[in-house]
């Protein structure tokens, strides 16, 4: 059952009568625009972060950035001298980058490490 436009425009000055309590409404003539969720287009606008102090705040942090650091950063082309570890729960020994390594005496591979148990 489809409702023509006539139908619908009086229905809808009727719901109009019966929010403004009984008041002289104007009949309803422009036609309602109904849109699917494919044809909404969301409103595009501009980042209000960029704007704010606390976008600027990071790059005042050098203390805490010297603090952090373990290393200095280096070029990823750089070679490293491996260190000879050994796994503390199967034994294995393995050739690995220092910066990979917290303690040699707690070091567990990567088969340890991400098996159960």
């Amino acid at each position: 059952m489809a409702l023509d436009k006539d139908d619908i425009k009086q229905l809808i000055a009727i719901l109009q009568k019966g929010l403004t309590d009984d008041e002289e409404v104007e009949e309803y003539e422009t036609p309602i625009k109904t849109t699917s969720p494919k044809q909404t287009k969301k409103k595009i606008t501009n980042n209000l972060f960029d704007s704010m102090a606390e976008s600027r705040m990071h790059k005042e942090d050098v203390e805490i950035d010297r603090k952090l650091n373990k290393l200095p950063p280096t070029e990823r082309s750089r070679n490293y001298r491996p260190i000879q570890v050994r796994c503390r729960v199967c034994g294995r020994e393995e050739s690995l980058n220092p910066a990979l390594v917290e303690s040699i005496e707690r070091h567990k591979c990567n088969r340890c490490s991400t098996s159960s148990g």
